[in-house]
Protein backbone atom coordinates (compact mmCIF):
# COMPACT_ATOMS: atom_id res chain seq x y z
CA UNK A 1 0.00 0.00 0.00
CA UNK A 2 1.30 3.49 -0.93
CA UNK A 3 1.88 5.42 1.90
CA UNK A 4 -1.18 7.97 3.09
CA UNK A 5 -1.15 11.30 2.97
CA UNK A 6 -3.40 13.88 4.77
CA UNK A 7 -6.18 15.04 1.78
CA UNK A 8 -8.79 17.93 2.42
CA UNK A 9 -12.28 17.99 1.21
CA UNK A 10 -14.00 20.78 0.30
CA UNK A 11 -16.43 22.87 2.31
CA UNK A 12 -18.74 24.39 0.61
CA UNK A 13 -19.12 28.23 1.41
CA UNK A 14 -21.85 29.34 3.82
CA UNK A 15 -22.43 25.56 4.37
CA UNK A 16 -22.54 26.16 8.26
CA UNK A 17 -22.03 23.05 10.95
CA UNK A 18 -23.16 20.46 8.89
CA UNK A 19 -21.46 20.96 5.85
CA UNK A 20 -18.39 21.43 8.44
CA UNK A 21 -18.80 17.60 9.72
CA UNK A 22 -19.72 16.28 5.87
CA UNK A 23 -16.22 17.28 5.19
CA UNK A 24 -14.82 16.15 8.40
CA UNK A 25 -16.67 12.56 8.18
CA UNK A 26 -14.97 12.71 3.77
CA UNK A 27 -12.07 13.78 4.79
CA UNK A 28 -11.68 10.35 7.50
CA UNK A 29 -13.20 8.17 4.97
CA UNK A 30 -10.40 9.31 2.17
CA UNK A 31 -7.90 8.91 5.24
CA UNK A 32 -8.78 5.48 5.77
CA UNK A 33 -9.21 4.95 2.22
CA UNK A 34 -5.53 5.69 1.52
CA UNK A 35 -4.04 3.75 4.75
CA UNK A 36 -6.47 0.42 4.54
CA UNK A 37 -7.86 0.50 1.28
CA UNK A 38 -11.78 0.21 0.38
CA UNK A 39 -12.12 -3.67 2.09
CA UNK A 40 -10.88 -2.84 4.91
CA UNK A 41 -12.44 0.24 5.71
CA UNK A 42 -15.12 0.08 8.03
CA UNK A 43 -17.68 2.81 8.66
CA UNK A 44 -17.01 2.48 12.75
CA UNK A 45 -13.74 3.54 11.76
CA UNK A 46 -14.83 6.62 9.74
CA UNK A 47 -16.57 7.67 12.69
CA UNK A 48 -13.86 7.27 15.46
CA UNK A 49 -11.46 9.71 12.76
CA UNK A 50 -14.27 12.34 12.17
CA UNK A 51 -15.36 11.94 15.86
CA UNK A 52 -18.58 11.37 14.81
CA UNK A 53 -21.50 9.14 15.67
CA UNK A 54 -22.44 6.00 13.28
CA UNK A 55 -26.01 7.41 13.15
CA UNK A 56 -25.01 10.62 12.08
CA UNK A 57 -22.85 8.81 9.16
CA UNK A 58 -25.93 6.80 8.43
CA UNK A 59 -28.02 9.70 8.41
CA UNK A 60 -26.45 11.17 5.09
CA UNK A 61 -24.98 7.39 3.57
CA UNK A 62 -26.65 4.78 3.47
CA UNK A 63 -23.61 2.38 2.88
CA UNK A 64 -19.75 2.70 2.40
CA UNK A 65 -20.24 3.03 -1.64
CA UNK A 66 -21.51 6.12 -1.12
CA UNK A 67 -19.45 7.92 1.23
CA UNK A 68 -16.52 6.75 -0.66
CA UNK A 69 -18.51 7.80 -3.87
CA UNK A 70 -19.01 11.37 -1.93
CA UNK A 71 -15.83 12.10 -0.57
CA UNK A 72 -13.86 10.79 -3.78
CA UNK A 73 -16.48 13.97 -5.38
CA UNK A 74 -15.52 15.98 -2.69
CA UNK A 75 -11.72 15.62 -2.41
CA UNK A 76 -9.91 18.56 -3.23
CA UNK A 77 -8.24 18.13 -6.26
CA UNK A 78 -4.21 18.23 -7.39
CA UNK A 79 -4.86 21.12 -10.46
CA UNK A 80 -1.78 20.86 -12.88
CA UNK A 81 -0.30 23.87 -13.66
CA UNK A 82 -0.75 24.77 -17.29
CA UNK A 83 3.15 25.86 -18.12
CA UNK A 84 3.51 27.38 -21.12
CA UNK A 85 7.35 27.11 -21.74
CA UNK A 86 7.75 28.22 -25.06
CA UNK A 87 7.89 25.21 -26.80
CA UNK A 88 6.11 21.63 -27.45
CA UNK A 89 9.09 20.00 -25.67
CA UNK A 90 9.28 22.07 -22.69
CA UNK A 91 5.29 22.04 -21.74
CA UNK A 92 5.45 18.26 -22.19
CA UNK A 93 8.36 17.97 -19.89
CA UNK A 94 6.86 20.44 -17.32
CA UNK A 95 3.21 18.87 -17.26
CA UNK A 96 4.29 15.48 -16.75
CA UNK A 97 6.21 15.89 -13.90
CA UNK A 98 3.74 18.43 -12.62
CA UNK A 99 1.69 14.56 -13.09
CA UNK A 100 3.83 12.77 -11.31
CA UNK A 101 4.32 15.29 -7.82
CA UNK A 102 0.24 15.00 -8.02
CA UNK A 103 0.60 10.85 -8.50
CA UNK A 104 3.20 10.70 -5.68
CA UNK A 105 1.15 13.02 -3.26
CA UNK A 106 -2.65 11.22 -3.67
CA UNK A 107 -3.65 10.22 -6.73
CA UNK A 108 -1.56 6.69 -6.84
CA UNK A 109 -2.51 6.40 -3.58
CA UNK A 110 -6.42 6.68 -3.76
CA UNK A 111 -6.51 4.55 -7.14
CA UNK A 112 -4.83 1.63 -5.18
CA UNK A 113 -7.17 1.74 -2.13
CA UNK A 114 -10.24 1.57 -4.91
CA UNK A 115 -8.69 -0.64 -7.73
CA UNK A 116 -10.50 -3.59 -6.52
CA UNK A 117 -14.03 -2.30 -5.75
CA UNK A 118 -13.88 0.11 -9.15
CA UNK A 119 -14.41 -3.46 -10.63
CA UNK A 120 -17.50 -3.74 -9.29
CA UNK A 121 -18.50 -0.37 -8.38
CA UNK A 122 -18.76 1.24 -11.86
CA UNK A 123 -20.14 4.58 -9.59
CA UNK A 124 -16.91 4.74 -7.62
CA UNK A 125 -14.80 4.49 -10.97
CA UNK A 126 -16.87 7.00 -12.94
CA UNK A 127 -15.86 9.49 -9.91
CA UNK A 128 -12.56 8.48 -9.89
CA UNK A 129 -11.82 8.86 -13.15
CA UNK A 130 -12.92 12.37 -13.26
CA UNK A 131 -11.52 13.65 -10.36
CA UNK A 132 -7.93 11.95 -11.21
CA UNK A 133 -8.06 11.56 -15.17
CA UNK A 134 -10.31 14.30 -16.94
CA UNK A 135 -8.12 16.91 -15.83
CA UNK A 136 -5.04 15.41 -17.72
CA UNK A 137 -7.34 15.50 -20.80
CA UNK A 138 -7.88 19.41 -21.08
CA UNK A 139 -4.05 19.48 -20.46
CA UNK A 140 -3.44 17.96 -23.81
CA UNK A 141 -5.39 19.86 -25.96
CA UNK A 142 -4.01 23.22 -24.47
CA UNK A 143 -0.17 21.32 -25.23
CA UNK A 144 -1.52 20.72 -28.29
CA UNK A 145 -3.32 22.98 -29.59
CA UNK A 146 0.21 25.66 -28.39
CA UNK A 147 2.28 23.61 -30.53
CA UNK A 148 -0.01 23.95 -33.33
CA UNK A 149 -0.36 27.42 -33.65
CA UNK A 150 3.58 27.53 -33.00
CA UNK A 151 3.84 25.02 -35.78
CA UNK A 152 5.94 22.60 -33.82
CA UNK A 153 2.71 20.03 -34.50
CA UNK A 154 0.12 19.69 -37.92
CA UNK A 155 -3.48 20.51 -37.49
CA UNK A 156 -4.45 17.03 -37.35
CA UNK A 157 -2.43 16.16 -34.56
CA UNK A 158 -4.33 14.05 -32.14
CA UNK A 159 -4.49 15.92 -28.54
CA UNK A 160 -5.91 12.18 -27.34
CA UNK A 161 -2.46 10.90 -27.47
CA UNK A 162 -1.37 13.00 -24.56
CA UNK A 163 -3.79 12.00 -22.31
CA UNK A 164 -3.84 8.00 -23.38
CA UNK A 165 0.31 7.89 -23.35
CA UNK A 166 1.76 10.32 -20.29
CA UNK A 167 -0.84 9.63 -17.15
CA UNK A 168 -0.67 5.47 -17.54
CA UNK A 169 3.71 5.84 -18.08
CA UNK A 170 3.69 8.30 -15.03
CA UNK A 171 0.88 6.15 -13.42
CA UNK A 172 3.29 2.92 -14.12
CA UNK A 173 6.90 4.68 -13.02
CA UNK A 174 5.36 5.75 -9.55
CA UNK A 175 3.20 3.24 -8.74
CA UNK A 176 4.17 -0.15 -9.91
CA UNK A 177 8.27 0.16 -10.45
CA UNK A 178 8.68 2.80 -7.63
CA UNK A 179 11.38 4.68 -10.03
CA UNK A 180 12.56 8.44 -9.60
CA UNK A 181 10.90 10.80 -12.09
CA UNK A 182 13.83 12.51 -12.66
CA UNK A 183 15.52 14.22 -15.51
CA UNK A 184 16.56 11.62 -17.72
CA UNK A 185 12.99 9.91 -17.85
CA UNK A 186 11.01 13.20 -18.43
CA UNK A 187 13.20 13.92 -21.76
CA UNK A 188 12.81 10.13 -22.89
CA UNK A 189 9.12 10.33 -22.20
CA UNK A 190 9.29 13.67 -24.45
CA UNK A 191 11.62 13.12 -27.05
CA UNK A 192 11.50 8.95 -27.62
CA UNK A 193 7.22 8.47 -26.64
CA UNK A 194 4.71 11.41 -26.94
CA UNK A 195 6.68 13.91 -29.51
CA UNK A 196 6.54 10.85 -32.32
CA UNK A 197 3.68 9.84 -31.47
CA UNK A 198 2.02 13.25 -31.76
CA UNK A 199 3.67 13.69 -34.96
CA UNK A 200 2.65 10.32 -35.93
CA UNK A 201 -0.82 11.10 -34.86
CA UNK A 202 -1.25 14.19 -37.21
CA UNK A 203 0.31 12.07 -40.25
CA UNK A 204 -1.89 9.22 -40.08
CA UNK A 205 -5.14 11.60 -39.69
CA UNK A 206 -4.33 13.55 -42.92
CA UNK A 207 -3.59 10.21 -44.54
CA UNK A 208 -7.32 9.42 -43.53
CA UNK A 209 -8.41 12.56 -44.74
Amino acid sequence: MVAPHHVRSHVPAGGGRGAVRESAICEAALELLLEVGYDRMSMDAVAARARASKATIYRRWPGKQELVVDAIRCRAPHHLELVDTGSLRGDLIATVSTIAEGIGANDAALISGVLRPMRGAPEIAEILRAQVLEEKRSVGRAIVARAVARGELGPDADPEVFHEVAPALMFFRVLVTGRPVDDEFLAHVADDVLIPLLIRSASTRQEKS
